[in-house]
Parts: C-alpha cells; sequence; structure tokens
C-alpha cells in the first residue's frame, strides 16, 4: 500500500468515526485562539485601536491573513466571538424564562434576563474580557445597531421581555423606551466595570452579587412610578 493511499485511509477513518482530522482539529485550535486574542484586544483598547494585524501578531500567527482565512471579515469575527459566548447564556435564558411562567413577581422575570449573563461571566475565570467586549461593541456607532441581538436568545428573550413589560406602567412609547435602554445599559457597563476592576486587582468579581444587585435595580427602574413633567 502506498503511502498516499495509507493517508487517505487514516483521513476517511477519522472522518468515519467522528473524531476530526489533526489539520481540522489544528485549525479549529487556530481559530479559537484569534478569537480569544481579538476579545481581549477589544476589551482593553476598543475596537477602532485594534487591526487585524495586530490580532494576528497577538495570536502568534506568522501569516497576515490568518484572520481572514479562518474567520472573515471584522464583522464576522465580532459575530463569532458573540455567538460562542450567546450559546451558554441562551441555554439558561431559556431555562429561566421556563421556570418564571406565570410568576406575578415582577422581579422574577427580571432575574431571567439578568442573571444568565452575569451567571456566564462567573464562569469566564479573572481576568475575563467578555463584558468589556460587549460594552465596547454597544458603543462603536459601526456595530450599535444590534449585532449583539444572537437569535440564540431572540425567542427566549422576547417571552421574558414581554413577562417584564406586562408589569410595569402603562408609559408613553418613547418613556418606555428610554427606560428600556437604561436597563440595558446599566446591566452592559456595570459589568464591564466589575470585570476591569477584577482584572486589574486580580480579585474576582462576587458575579452572584452583582447579578441580584442588578436585577433589584432594574425591577425597581422599570416599576418606578411615572411623574409628568412639570407637576
Amino acid at each position: 500500500m502506498s503511502t498516499e493511499t495509507m493517508a487517505s485511509t487514516r483521513g476517511s477513518v477519522s472522518a468515519m468515526d467522528g473524531r476530526p482530522s489533526p489539520r481540522r482539529g489544528q485549525a479549529e485550535a487556530t481559530r479559537a485562539l484569534l478569537l480569544r486574542t481579538a476579545e481581549r484586544l477589544y476589551a482593553e483598547r476598543g475596537l477602532a485601536q485594534v487591526s487585524n494585524r495586530q490580532i494576528v501578531e497577538a495570536a502568534g500567527q506568522a501569516n497576515n491573513s490568518a484572520l481572514t482565512y479562518h474567520v472573515g471579515t471584522r464583522t464576522d469575527l465580532i459575530h463569532a466571538i458573540t455567538h460562542a459566548h450567546g450559546q451558554p447564556i441562551a441555554h439558561r435564558t431559556s431555562e429561566m424564562v421556563r421556570a418564571a411562567r406565570g410568576s406575578a413577581d415582577p422581579r422574577v422575570h427580571v432575574a431571567s434576563l439578568v442573571l444568565p449573563y452575569t451567571e456566564h461571566l462567573a464562569t469566564l475565570g479573572t481576568p475575563s474580557h467578555y463584558a468589556r467586549f460587549t460594552a465596547q461593541v454597544t458603543a462603536d456607532p459601526a456595530f450599535a445597531g444590534g449585532i449583539l441581538a444572537d437569535p440564540l436568545l431572540a425567542p427566549h428573550f422576547q417571552e421574558g421581555l414581554t413577562a417584564v413589560w406586562s408589569h410595569v406602567p402603562d408609559l408613553p412609547p418613547a418613556e418606555a423606551a428610554l427606560r428600556s435602554q437604561t436597563a440595558r445599559l446599566a446591566i452592559i457597563h456595570t459589568c464591564a466595570e466589575q470585570e476591569r476592576t477584577a482584572a486589574e486587582t486580580g480579585t474576582p468579581a462576587d458575579w452572584l452579587l452583582i447579578g441580584h444587585a442588578l436585577t433589584d435595580a432594574v425591577t425597581g427602574l422599570l416599576l418606578a412610578p411615572r411623574h409628568t413633567p412639570g407637576t
């Protein structure tokens, strides 16, 4: 049997038994390294301050086109990082939203949307970068239009939002939108600052405390009575 035939046979066996080939495994490892490196650099410096070349160099890759080859465009890269974190968050959101169905306590519904995010951040260790990455993407004009709305989250998150808003006093649309935006930014930027502090001090953030404090704060913000300006 020739060397070429043996190599082909090994590749076929690997594919048949479900194991990735060494080449495919190496490619997946390189892609994961590029995603982690990009997430860290974007979190620490901001999206506009980080070039593809800097990501490739920081990841120790000799080929300047490695990022394009393994991930794609800059937008593809942002989506890939968000999607990787979005999967466990979506799974936990689904669990909590289902458990909250029928509850008359608005805080329970708010918790089903807040805690999956902070619980995920708790799994990332110290230092982590995803909370700061999220804040950077949210603040970047090129990506502020909803790139963080991962499709995995959509059905569960929308059900949770509907349950939350069923407990909120009737508000004019502009005021409802303002409260919603304020709550979203409070969660994103509070978590980013807590993550930054943990990275700088080496002391892990208390994500359990942070998650429940944010749940209380957002519940209060959304349920606050409306005062007509001028009265």
